[in-house]
């Protein structure tokens, strides 16, 4: 399958419509995970120094960030093989998710199977499919074709061949330590954009699963109050696990859809809203399901996210949007529409990206010109 059969006819006429001549690049970066994966330093913890120290130990090969002192990243490694590569071996199909784990170096378990050759056998080598049919990785049986369907748990395959390979992270010591957390380039950024005070009250309206609101405590040395809001339970909790690993102290984690935010009567200094979007930059993704309809229509959601950050800020407060899909509507228009109502655009502190479509002093991130996510951020202030 090319990379134009993986997205809607429709969004393929979008992207070009809206990138012009790169948006070929552009869906084709998309396809495949990031070159460089990221990782922040816990600065609560440990420093860049010692924790790379460990990592080589640990016998992996990090590398220091050009721009930001708390990031460490890995280059990625492969394609292992070319895209017309027909193994000829037994098929086991996996969903989606797992599909996309496997095609960057992640073994297969057993509830991210959908299907497996009748024959399969403990032992036994085979190939590794999307529910499209795209190779992803080879690997060796560890289960029967049966026990892979029906199991909820355990090890499918141990993938032995994959499409590229990423550092496997989670197993590591200093992983459970919590001396870091695996967080994209842009992602990283938005925390330096928000500049917290140490003294502040700041907002995360979109918190879950932590990773800017634990950046955010790390800049402010966990002095100061976070107010971390999720409306998911679940994702809630997994944020809480992941605040206590890293040693944060100063959120406050909050369970309530934060378009209601403003009913709690609170005057933020700064808010960060990293809003619920169409998710086009994450890669790798095999693909696109997702038309210029559903960006139409998370754009119009988004608005009601920022209605709430606007009346819940206080005057001359500090509002950071962020988003990590590509779209003109949820990206730059919705800058417009705060523009509309009494915020003003500032300069970012840390700007290494792209400048905006039709707007300055937005920052947006390619996948094909900067080797990361897709990503979008402006730093606006209430007047």
């Amino acid at each position: 399958m090319s990379y134009e059969d993986a997205f809607p006819p429709e969004l393929r006429e979008y992207y070009r419509k809206l990138f012009g001549s790169e948006a070929g690049e552009i869906m084709a970066s998309l396809r495949t995970p990031v070159e460089k994966y990221y990782i922040r330093v816990n600065t609560l913890k440990t420093s860049r120094s010692k924790l790379m120290s460990l990592l080589k130990k640990e016998g992996l090969k990090p590398k220091r960030s050009p721009y930001l002192k708390e990031g460490i990243y890995f280059d990625r490694e492969g394609p292992n093989f070319p895209d017309d590569y027909e193994p000829g071996l037994p098929v086991v199909r996996a969903n989606k998710f797992a599909s996309e784990s496997v095609y960057q170096g992640a073994m297969l378990y057993a509830p991210g199977v959908l299907q497996a050759d009748k024959k399969i056998k403990p032992g036994d080598e085979v190939e590794i499919r999307d529910p499209r049919g795209l190779l992803v990785g080879v690997g060796i049986a560890s289960m029967s074709a049966k026990e892979m369907v029906v199991s909820t748990r355990g090890l499918a395959v141990e993938v032995t061949l994959p499409k590229f390979k990423l550092p496997s992270l989670n197993e590591l010591e200093s992983f459970r330590e919590g001396l870091f957390y695996a967080q994209s380039l842009p992602s990283m950024v938005v925390a330096h954009v928000l500049e917290p005070g140490e003294e502040e009250l700041i907002i995360d309206m979109a918190a879950a699963p932590g990773g800017k609101t634990s950046h955010i405590a790390q800049l402010m040395q966990n002095r100061g109050e976070i107010i971390a809001i999720d409306k998911s339970r679940n994702r809630l909790k997994k944020t809480e696990e992941e605040l206590n690993r890293l040693g944060v102290k100063n959120v406050k984690l909050l369970h309530m859809d934060s378009r209601k935010l403003p009913e709690l009567g609170i005057e933020a200094d700064r808010i960060l809203l990293d809003a619920p979007c169409t998710a086009l930059g994450i890669r790798p993704k095999l693909w696109e399901s997702r038309t210029p309809k559903d960006i139409e229509a998370t754009a119009r959601y988004q608005k009601h996210f920022i209605n709430a950050a606007v009346k819940s800020l206080r005057k001359d407060g500090v509002l950071v949007y962020s988003t990590c899909t590509l779209s003109y509507e949820e990206n730059e228009a919705n800058v417009r529409y705060m523009l509309g109502k009494g915020l003003k655009l500032e300069e970012q502190s840390v700007f290494i990206g792209s400048h905006g479509i039709d707007i300055d002093g937005v920052q947006r991130f390619y996948p094909n010109r900067h080797l990361t996510q897709g990503f979008f951020i402006a730093r606006l202030r209430k007047v």
